[in-house]
C-alpha cells in the first residue's frame, strides 16, 4: 500500500510538472507574439512617417523645378531671340497647378493601396474568363476603397468576397483541368499552349491571392486599425494574454482542462498572427509606394540637375555679355577623342580646307586637339590644322575658326573626362547642343544635336584621353 501511494504522489507530481512547463511555454509564445505585434506596429509607424518625409521631399522638388524653369525663362528673356521666344511660348506652370491637372492620376495611383488593375497581354483563350473574373475583382476592390458610407462599405464587402470565391473557383477548376491535359498529353506532341495555359493560371492564382491580401488590408485600413503602442497598450496587452493561463480551472488534471487551455492558447496565436499579416501587408504597400516615390524623385532629381546647369550655362553667357574684359584661356594639355561605341577618333577630313569633321578608324596627327580651358568651359584645337571646333554661322558643326571665341566653347559631364558627353554651348540660342553622330547615331559624321534632357540620355559618349608629349 505504501508503494502504491508513493506512485501515485509521483504520477501526480509528474502531472504538475507537465502542466506546469505547459502553461510556461504557452505565456512565453504569447508574449513572443505580443512582442512581434509591437515591433511590427512600430515598424509600420516608422516606415509610414518615412513615406511621409519622402513625399515632402518630392514637394520640394517640384517647387525647386518650378523657381529654376522660371529662372531659365526669366534669363532667356533678356535677349532679344529669347524675349521673342517667351512671347511664343506659354509660361511654366506651378507646382499646384501641374499636381491639379497633370498629375492626378499619377497620384492617386500612388496612394491607392490595390493600384491600377493589371493587362493581361497575350491570354491563352482557355483563360479568358478566368482573366475577367480577375480584373472584375480587382475593379469591385476599387469601388470597396472609394465607398464613403459604412453601408456601402458593407454591401461592396459582401459583392467583394463572392467575387473571390468564384475567381478562385474556376482557377481551381481550369488548373485541375489544365494539369489532365498535360498528364495525358504524347511526349511527341510538340505544342506548347498547354503548357502556357497552366504558366498563366499560376499566375491569376498568385494575383488573386495578392489581391485578397490587399483586401484584408483595406478592411483593415478602413476600420482605423491603430499603427502604435503606447505603453499602456503595452502593459494591457501582456497582461490579458498572461491572464489567460491564470484562469482557474475546477480540475487541471482533466483531458477537458487541457482542451480548454489549447484553444485559449490557439485563439490568442492567431489573432496575432491575423494582425501580424495585415501589418505585414501594409509594410509591402508602404514600402511600394516609397519605391514609386524614389523612383520619381531620382528623375526630378537628373532633371534639376540638368536644368540648373543650363541656367549657370546662360548666366555665365549673360555676364560675359555685359562684361568688359574676357578671362583668358589657359592651355592645358593635348589629347584625343574617341567615340566609346565604335572605337574611332574624332578627326578633321583631309578635305580642301580641313574643317569638316568626321570619325577616323586611325589615330593619327588630325586626330590631336589641344584643350583650353576657361572656368567651366574649354576648347578644341587642332594640333594640324591650328583650328578651333566650334559652331559655323548657320549652325553647323566645323572646324574653322581662328581664335577661342564664344561659338567654341564646349562643356563635358562634371571633372571625369574618360566617358562623357560633348556639349557646345552656343548651340540653341544658348541652351547648348549635344554632339551626336548622323545616321541616327550609327554614321560618322558629327553633327550638332538638342539641349535638353532627352537629347543628352541618346547622346553618344566620348573619352577624352590625355597625351603626355615626350
Amino acid at each position: 500500500m505504501v508503494l502504491f501511494s508513493e506512485i501515485q504522489q509521483q504520477q501526480h507530481n509528474d502531472s504538475e510538472t507537465t502542466s506546469y512547463n505547459r502553461e510556461e511555454e504557452y505565456r512565453r509564445a504569447q508574449q513572443a507574439a505580443v512582442e512581434a505585434v509591437m515591433v511590427g506596429r512600430e515598424t509600420l509607424a516608422t516606415t509610414v512617417q518615412q513615406g511621409e518625409q519622402l513625399q515632402h521631399a518630392e514637394t520640394l522638388a517640384d517647387e525647386t523645378e518650378y523657381t529654376v524653369d522660371k529662372a531659365n525663362r526669366l534669363l532667356r528673356g533678356m535677349t532679344w531671340s529669347g524675349w521673342l521666344a517667351n512671347k511664343l511660348s506659354k509660361d511654366v506652370d506651378s507646382p499646384e497647378y501641374r499636381n491639379n491637372n497633370n498629375n492626378n492620376d499619377d497620384t492617386n495611383k500612388r496612394m491607392s493601396i490595390l493600384g491600377p488593375p493589371k493587362a493581361y497581354a497575350m491570354v491563352p483563350e482557355s483563360c479568358a474568363a478566368v482573366s475577367q473574373s480577375v480584373q472584375n475583382y480587382h475593379l469591385n476592390l476599387q469601388v470597396l476603397e472609394n465607398c464613403e458610407t459604412d453601408e456601402q462599405k458593407g454591401t461592396c464587402r459582401l459583392i467583394c468576397n463572392d467575387m473571390h470565391r468564384q475567381a478562385r473557383l474556376k482557377i481551381n477548376d481550369l488548373l485541375t483541368a489544365t494539369k489532365r491535359k498535360n498528364n495525358n498529353r504524347n511526349d511527341d506532341d510538340t505544342t506548347n499552349d498547354d503548357d502556357k495555359s497552366e504558366y498563366f493560371v499560376l499566375q491569376l492564382q498568385e494575383d488573386v491571392s495578392s489581391l485578397r491580401q490587399r483586401q484584408f488590408v483595406l478592411q483593415q485600413v478602413q476600420r482605423g486599425m491603430t499603427t502604435t503602442t503606447t505603453g499602456d497598450e503595452k502593459t494591457n496587452i501582456f497582461n490579458k494574454n498572461t491572464a489567460i493561463n491564470d484562469t482557474v480551472i475546477d480540475n487541471p488534471s482533466s483531458t477537458d482542462a487541457v482542451t480548454i487551455q489549447q484553444e485559449q492558447h490557439l485563439n490568442t496565436i492567431t489573432q496575432h498572427l491575423q494582425e501580424l499579416g495585415s501589418l505585414a501587408g501594409n509594410l509591402n504597400i508602404s514600402l511600394h509606394q516609397q519605391a514609386e516615390v524614389i523612383d520619381s524623385l531620382d528623375t526630378k532629381n537628373e532633371t534639376l540637375h540638368f536644368k540648373t546647369n543650363t541656367m549657370n550655362r546662360r548666366t555665365e553667357r549673360f555676364i560675359k555679355d555685359k562684361s568688359w574684359k574676357q578671362q583668358k584661356a589657359e592651355f592645358s594639355h593635348y589629347a584625343w577623342i574617341r567615340h566609346q561605341i565604335s572605337g574611332r577618333y574624332l578627326s578633321i577630313a583631309p578635305n580642301n580646307n580641313d574643317s569638316t569633321l568626321m570619325l577616323s578608324n586611325v589615330l593619327n596627327e588630325r586626330c590631336i586637339f589641344g584643350i583650353w580651358k576657361r572656368k567651366r568651359v574649354f576648347g578644341l584645337q587642332n594640333k594640324y590644322s591650328r583650328r578651333w571646333v566650334g559652331q559655323s554661322l548657320l549652325g553647323q558643326l566645323t572646324c574653322s575658326a581662328s581664335a577661342f571665341n564664344r561659338r567654341e566653347e564646349w562643356e563635358a559631364d562634371g571633372d571625369d573626362w574618360s566617358d562623357t558627353t560633348l556639349l557646345i554651348v552656343s548651340a540653341g540660342w544658348g541652351t547648348g547642343g549635344y554632339l551626336l553622330l548622323d545616321k541616327e547615331g550609327k554614321g560618322t559624321q558629327p553633327i550638332i544635336g538638342g539641349g535638353d534632357l532627352a537629347i543628352k540620355k541618346q547622346a553618344p559618349k566620348w573619352c577624352i584621353s590625355l597625351i603626355h608629349e615626350e
